[in-house]
């Protein structure tokens, strides 16, 4: 019996992994952004690692899927279990440090060379363990993970009592179709993919034919089953991720993703303003709710000259959920300082190279982007540059790959999410994101424009 419960630990700490760390493999240059935001001076105040956020951040997925393969495989159960258990409970402290945060409230931070000041903290939101597939605030991760702690816990401690052997052929049998059954609820229910149930079939397999061949060595396994990770890494690093989940994913309309509930007849979510308050005289400080604040002010008994409010410790707190568009901060200017987006999204055809730091873009490619983009606008189609640049940077670099085509400016987190790639194309029309690729996948003009420009 205790056997059944162990291999049932397995195979949903196993699938919760495959899962949750192929989202994060499909998108690890979003999930490195994710990281940004924790390594942050203000956050969690490693900022010296932001310059390897994204190495950091394949080596943390690409280890959750290997771990979770792994685990459904019965291959290095000490080792295996030790590491699941040490990301468990790091996540869990993790979610509930970030679900603590109060962005309102005053903290001193420690600059790189030592100096102090004080400014209220960056809070993460999201958790990002999904990336944007199944979008978690922090408590809701920190429940995610308190519920995986009890499957985890009795696979550690019998893989440490030697209870956890590599399996049987018969066993890889049963664990993986009892796996794949759980992981196509997952993926195709939640996530409404199926490549999660396709790569746990390639990786298993992989691994047991690996242990075949090599008698039951582990380590051959293992390098089998990285390979197959690495490959699937490699992939959506280098060209874009298998599935888009953002709103500025092929098909979505940028602009419907931009209105309002009002403009779109829907219940907005609702918040309560929290003011905080110091007595002048006595020093009391109290925090009250914008209802609370007005039976005050009306109050004849109070003295409210006696009460300011601290206005850096203001905070909006939702009460009632809502729908909220999915795009708050879309915006392109030209060079002027002109706001061309309604215009922009208005256009029948319009290309955009997007590459939001030309610092840090990837040129390796751009003798093809220039031919491809300069067509289109040889075509009669507009083309827009789309970056972060300065007037001076965007000409120098208009000029170094001869681009033929004007430069425009966006905010940098949205030309991030954009398109994960530096640079990469994007296809509207009237505002729908038609097709997008990465300057290392770019078609033929000709080919590209037989087809409509489409997938």
């Amino acid at each position: 019996m205790m056997k059944h419960i162990i291999t049932f630990c397995r195979i949903v700490v196993g699938s919760l992994f495959i899962v949750s760390g192929l989202i994060k493999v499909n998108d690890a240059i979003g999930f490195s952004y994710k990281l940004e935001e924790y390594f942050s001076l203000k956050a969690l105040g490693f900022p010296e690692l932001i310059p390897y956020v994204l190495p950091i951040a394949v080596v943390i997925v690409v280890g959750e899927v290997l771990l979770g393969v792994a685990t459904l495989l019965g291959a290095w159960s000490k080792l295996t279990s030790s590491l699941i258990l040490f990301m468990t409970i790091f996540f869990t402290w993790l979610t509930w440090y970030t679900w603590q945060c109060n962005p309102y409230e005053l903290k001193t931070f420690v600059n790189p060379d030592g100096t102090t000041f004080q400014d209220t903290p960056e809070c993460v939101l999201t958790c990002g363990c999904f990336g944007d597939a199944l979008v978690l605030t922090p408590f809701q991760s920190f429940l995610k993970d308190l519920f995986l702690l009890p499957f985890v816990l009795p696979f550690f401690i019998a893989a440490w009592r030697n209870k956890i052997a590599l399996n049987s052929l018969k066993e890889d049998a049963v664990i993986g179709l009892l796996s794949l059954v759980l992981i196509g609820l997952a993926a195709v229910g939640v996530f409404e993919w199926t490549f999660p149930v396709v790569f746990t079939v390639v990786a298993m397999g992989a691994g047991v034919l690996a242990k075949l061949a090599g008698k039951g060595k582990v380590w051959m396994m293992a390098t089998a089953v990285l390979l197959v990770c690495l490959l699937t890494q490699y992939y959506t690093l280098y060209y874009l991720p298998l599935k888009d989940y953002r709103p500025y994913a092929i098909g979505q309309d940028i602009a419907m993703n931009m209105k309002t509930a009002e403009e779109l007849g829907k219940e907005p979510p609702q918040y309560m303003r929290y003011y905080t308050i110091k007595n002048l005289t006595t020093g009391e400080v109290k925090e009250v709710d914008q209802d609370q604040y007005i039976l005050m002010y009306k109050d004849s008994t109070v003295d409210m000259k006696q009460w300011p409010i601290q206005k850096e410790l203001t905070r909006d707190v939702k009460v009632k959920e809502g729908y909220e568009p999915r795009i708050l901060d879309f915006l392109a200017l030209t060079m002027e300082g002109a706001d061309i987006q309604d215009s922009l999204l208005s256009m029948p055809r319009v290309f955009l190279l997007v590459a939001w730091n030309l610092d840090e873009t990837d040129t390796d490619h751009m003798s093809e982007v220039a031919t491809f983009c300069n067509a289109v606008s040889v075509a009669g189609i507009p083309v827009f540059g789309f970056s972060t640049a300065d007037y001076d940077r965007a000409e120098t670099f208009r000029h170094e790959h001869q681009l033929a085509f004007p430069f425009i400016q966006g905010d940098e987190k949205v030309l991030k999410t954009m398109i994960r790639a530096n640079p990469g194309i994007m296809y509207l029309e009237n505002g729908v994101v038609v097709n997008m690729w990465s300057s290392r996948s770019l078609p033929g003009f000709g080919s590209a424009m037989e087809k409509g420009f489409r997938p």
